[in-house]
């Protein structure tokens, strides 16, 4: 069982094994704006003849963002990025024809203001240059500031950075490591000896190597911009002494500010990719003021939206495990 599972982990020399969505284009309703380019975490889409169309074996992370940037309603997506087997074999449910609508709670009848705002909001990637007024800033980080945390110890603090600029600077930066990093992990297609580096990289250091993440890492190296054109960076640090699980507290704090900016007419996305530059990057670190006793924990960009890409859109069933009455079963839908 541990070498099946090893010997699937790198899934980019293993085709068979994964599998992704079927993207479909309405080319009647395709206008060829590039919209859904701007909006692809992993760029595995590009226009031809002026119309949308999915790249063959690049991988796309089923999150829908093609379809809710997509103003004329070209795009759908059928079925949920899979993994069979192995290493990073996937854990959720995937209906055949996913799961579009809000559950039905038991006792509840309607959605209410806070339940709507979670199932319509979008990640959004495609930004207006208009700044962000401070006020407004300063309202999202105060949302954040009231998120719960273990025995109350609010581990956070905040780094904005509202200039454009200085985005530009940073983004710089991070550029080589991405470039290296897509570098080595796309040569395991065809070396072998870095191929079998990768293997136990994905078990020593597994949120890294998931292909999605690598995906995703590739297709931010400049010319393209990690900001993605927003005008303003939110980064939330971690304090180190923090009560319990720290990582968890600012992850909280981060959504109360992703909630708050939805409500105020701002969009947000979040930028994982910050965070583990970071952590490999003292020089980068540096840059934005880190000290000790903190960490990078998380980061966002806020800005106002140049496509309206919220809507609700399909997403995998999650595993319950149910324990009632003295039994336990597993839900399936």
């Amino acid at each position: 069982m541990a070498f099946e599972k090893f010997k699937h982990s790198y899934l980019q020399a293993e085709p068979e094994v994964w599998s992704n969505s079927t993207i479909v284009v309405d080319e009647e309703k395709c206008n060829g704006c590039g919209n859904c380019l701007k909006a692809c975490p992993s760029n595995c889409l590009e226009i031809v003849d002026k119309k949308a169309r999915k790249i063959p074996d690049i991988v796309c992370l089923s999150c829908s963002a093609c379809v809710s940037h997509c103003e004329k309603d070209a795009i759908s997506m059928h079925g949920f990025y899979n993994v069979e087997k192995g290493f990073f074999k996937t854990m959720l449910y995937h209906p055949e024809d996913g799961y579009p609508n809000p559950p039905e709670v038991e006792g509840i009848e309607g959605m209410t203001p806070v339940e709507e705002a979670i199932y319509t909001r979008r990640s959004n990637r495609i930004y207006k240059k208009d700044p962000v007024p401070d006020a407004l800033v300063r309202r999202v980080i105060e949302a954040g500031r009231f998120a719960p945390s273990h025995g109350n110890n609010e581990p956070w603090s905040f780094i904005v950075i509202n200039d454009r600029e200085e985005m530009d600077k940073i983004a710089k930066m991070m550029d080589p490591m991405y470039r290296l990093n897509a570098a080595f992990f796309y040569s395991g297609k065809t070396n072998p000896v870095t191929r079998a580096m990768l293997k136990v990289s994905s078990i020593l250091m597994t949120p890294l190597m998931d292909q999605r993440a690598q995906a995703g890492g590739k297709a931010i190296i400049q010319p393209n911009d990690v900001f993605m054109g927003a005008p303003c960076l939110i980064v939330i640090l971690g304090d180190k002494r923090g009560i319990a699980n720290v990582d968890l507290d600012c992850g909280i704090c981060g959504q109360n500010m992703v909630l708050a900016a939805h409500s105020l007419g701002l969009v947000t996305c979040y930028l994982g990719f910050l965070a583990a530059a970071a952590k490999f990057m003292p020089w980068l670190r540096k840059r934005l003021g880190v000290e000790w006793p903190y960490k990078v924990a998380t980061a966002m960009v806020l800005g106002y939206p140049r496509v309206n890409a919220d809507r609700m859109v399909e997403r995998e069933l999650p595993r319950i495990t149910w324990h009632k009455g003295g039994k336990t079963w597993t839900e399936m839908p």
